[in-house]
């Protein structure tokens, strides 16, 4: 990774992110449910959030490529029973109401079975 800075902060690249996303569609984690914010810390860490969305925050600079090369085995380890699959409708996601528009106009009053 070659230093992406905004501000004096350490930032991921779009192809850092798009590696990070890569290992975690290999392990079938819906995209929306992994949080991978752009500014890099000193220190790493992977977690599973109580509401299952799993969080990575990355080192920056030189520090990027061995936290990346032992990514996959961290995630194997953690418990990402509660964590959303790929193909799968996000839970978090509201469901609202069909919307009918002016069908129900059109048709006239519903009459009651």
């Amino acid at each position: 990774m070659a230093g992406h800075y905004h501000n004096g902060m350490d930032l991921l690249s779009e192809k850092d992110v798009e590696r990070i996303y890569h290992v975690t569609d290999q392990l079938q984690l819906h995209r929306d449910w992994v949080v991978v914010p752009l500014g890099c810390v000193a220190e790493a860490f992977e977690i599973v959030q109580p509401d299952g969305k799993l969080l990575m925050r990355p080192p920056g600079g030189e520090l990027f490529e061995p936290w990346f090369d032992g990514l996959a085995s961290r995630l194997s380890e953690l418990d990402l029973t509660r964590t959303a699959r790929l193909g799968t409708e996000d839970p978090l996601k509201p469901h609202f109401p069909r919307a009918r528009g002016t069908r129900g106009y059109l048709e006239g009053p519903r009459k009651a079975i």
